[in-house]
């Protein structure tokens, strides 16, 4: 039975109108953690596992990522009782079960009050006797423990609360590993044009913590890093928007080929600087100054460090300056992530390489660059496919333990069909580097292809969880429900998605197929028009033509194709596109030539054939079973 009401020192709960009271003054609390609180409470020392919460808090079938809500209530009491998860005196945590609540006080006895529904009276103020820790161990009565145990969480979850109000709605990300957020480097150079050099080292910051102990550490991503640029916001606020524990904050001020960096490890809990430190040095070794403070980072916050993998160099090399500046103008032109920033970014990757053979990282960046402008159908696939292929191989070669040469080589498998072994690649780049929120976006798209859907979640929360405020990660989850035939679900995730950025395109994009099985049409069409970089895209120009034709709007659809058709005469326009609007026409035949068409021109959209809700007018049929095999998938 739940509490009506209970008495705690000056606190008041009343969960029947989910309120805390204190003097006049009323708090309301949120029917969800009221419910997670009274279940947790009432457990009297038993364990509470996570999908015992989940299922009487959520229920059974329905998706909702539920971890954050459960993890940060526990860190929070944590916080607030002083207590340690590696020495818990209150909260433990059962691995891979869940949790136990293990109180230590003593109470006295009082007049009677009302708590617990036909339950003794409950207690009023505490009774605390002196201590270590200011609590002393006795033995107390169950409805007693309950009262108490249920209002200190509640206060507790209350402080959560309203911290979180006023913020995005990104959860943090405990219990588990230490999270850090890597902020920008401010650029003190009075020179804008030097951003890209500042934005470089943030991104290089980023990647050397994040091959540190993947099982006590997780770094944050660049994307939702660099939303702090410039920001008048506080330690504090940013910490609770990332769900970080840590943050650090740096500079650099470049004069000619020297540079000054400055760094400053802050604890968000309470604001206090734990370690600072400045370094003077060459721009050619901005990179091992960094793996200096990823060290020293590592020490502040007692991580266990583990030996660098096999292959991986013990110290980065020291680089020729021209070979430096163009990587990380590469690395800053890449992460806008356009067809023009891949373009400049492929320019600059081979200025890096013409000045440096051997530079790894650079090869591993061209790689990306040619994959993803595939992806955006700006070259054709057989133009691409062996640029991607040498790139990644070199980098591999190059330094095997370098976790984004590895995720460029699955990468590449995956588009090649070969699962096998693009499976076991995208294991070794996470594995190197835990915290690569690409890494583990990519690992989904491969376990969505193979119909792992369930995994493909996982890996796509983790995505976000590494990278809270990009919205790239938020439209993935609606794209793998999308492919997991979740289309409920994903709706309403597209929904939060919006209200974080309206206008972001992918979310558009996955929204208006979703909209287009559901058969929702004019959803789908309206939706539809937002997807491309302009609405004479390719990309925009097919959609659109696919929701006319799910819509009986076969006219309209036509119309668009055969404007599709006359661009293919001048470039390159994939056979896939074309295959999918006449599946919606009925024109099944014709889909099915464009299709074998699509195969062997190599198509990289044919990697989710086996699950591709606008495919399915077609899987009864053998031919198309065929294609499916001959692309390495089961259908």
């Amino acid at each position: 039975m739940p509490f009506r009401v209970a008495r705690f020192a000056e606190f008041e709960l009343d969960s029947g109108r989910y309120e805390l009271r204190r003097g006049d003054r009323v708090l309301k609390l949120e029917k969800i953690p009221m419910e997670l609180l009274i279940l947790l409470a009432e457990s009297n020392g038993q364990l509470v596992t996570r999908d015992q919460i989940i299922e009487k808090i959520w229920g059974k079938d329905i998706f909702l990522d539920t971890e954050h809500g459960i993890n940060t209530a526990i860190r929070k009491i944590r916080q607030a009782l002083g207590d340690d998860s590696e020495q818990p005196r209150f909260v433990q945590t059962v691995t891979g079960k869940g949790y136990r609540f293990m109180p230590a006080i003593e109470v006295g006895e009082t007049a009677p009050r009302p708590a617990l529904v036909s339950a003794p009276p409950a207690v009023d103020a505490p009774k605390v006797i002196g201590s270590r820790h200011g609590w002393k161990n006795r033995r107390w009565p169950r409805f007693s423990m309950v009262a108490v145990a249920g209002t200190l969480a509640l206060v507790l979850a209350l402080i959560a609360y309203f911290g979180w109000r006023g913020t995005r709605a990104v959860p943090s990300s405990h219990a588990g590993p230490v999270v850090l957020a890597v902020l920008p480097f401010q650029n003190l150079s009075a020179d804008d044009s030097q951003d890209y050099f500042s934005d470089g080292l943030t991104e290089e910051m980023i990647t050397q913590l994040g091959e540190l102990n993947g099982d006590q550490l997780g770094v944050i991503a660049r994307t939702s890093s660099m939303t702090y640029k410039h920001t008048t916001k506080d330690v504090g606020q940013i910490g609770r928007e990332l769900g970080a524990d840590y943050v650090l904050e740096s500079s650099v001020r470049r004069d000619g080929e020297r540079m000054r960096i400055t760094v400053q490890l802050i604890r968000v809990e309470n604001q206090r600087h734990i370690w600072a430190n400045s370094y003077d040095r060459d721009v050619t070794h901005s990179i091992a100054v960094q793996e200096e403070v990823a060290r020293e980072v590592a020490l502040q916050i007692q991580l266990k460090l583990t030996d660098a993998p096999a292959g991986h160099p013990s110290a980065p090399r020291p680089l020729n300056p021209a070979a430096n500046e163009a990587y990380l103008k590469g690395r800053y032109f890449f992460s806008q992530f356009t067809e023009d920033g891949f373009s400049k970014a492929v320019s600059y990757f081979d200025q890096a390489i013409a000045a440096d053979p051997k530079f790894a990282a650079a090869y591993s960046g061209l790689s990306h660059a040619y994959i993803f402008l595939i992806i955006m159908d700006a070259i054709a696939p057989s133009v691409g496919y062996p640029k991607v292929r040498d790139a990644a191989q070199r980098a591999v070669a190059l330094d095997s333990g370098l976790a984004d040469g590895r995720l460029a080589l699955a990468h590449f498998k995956m588009h090649m069909w070969q699962w096998k072994d693009a499976g076991l690649e995208f294991k070794k780049a996470i594995a190197l580097n835990r915290s690569s929120a690409p890494a583990h976006r990519l690992y989904a798209a491969y376990l969505a292809a193979v119909g792992k859907q369930q995994e493909a979640l996982d890996e796509t929360r983790q995505a976000r969880r590494l990278d809270p405020l990009s919205m790239v990660y938020h439209a993935e989850m609606t794209r793998t429900l999308y492919y997991g035939r979740q289309y409920e679900q994903a709706v309403e995730w597209a929904g939060q998605a919006e209200q974080l950025d309206s206008e972001f395109a992918r979310t558009h994009f996955w929204l208006g197929r979703v909209y287009a099985q559901m058969g929702k049409y004019s959803e789908a069409i309206t939706e539809a028009g937002r997807v491309g970089p302009s609405p004479d895209s390719t990309l925009s120009l097919t959609e659109v033509a696919y929701a006319y034709a799910k819509a009986g709007k076969s006219a309209e659809a036509r119309a668009l194709l055969r404007k599709l058709e006359e661009r293919s005469k001048r470039g390159y326009v994939p056979a896939y596109d074309f295959a999918v609007v006449y599946v919606a026409l009925g024109e099944k035949e014709v889909a099915l030539q464009w299709l074998q068409k699509a195969y062997e021109e190599h198509d990289w959209a044919l990697i989710v054939i086996a699950v591709e809700p606008r495919l399915d007018p077609l899987r009864s049929d053998p031919r198309f079973q065929e294609l499916v095999r001959k692309v390495g998938l089961q259908p």
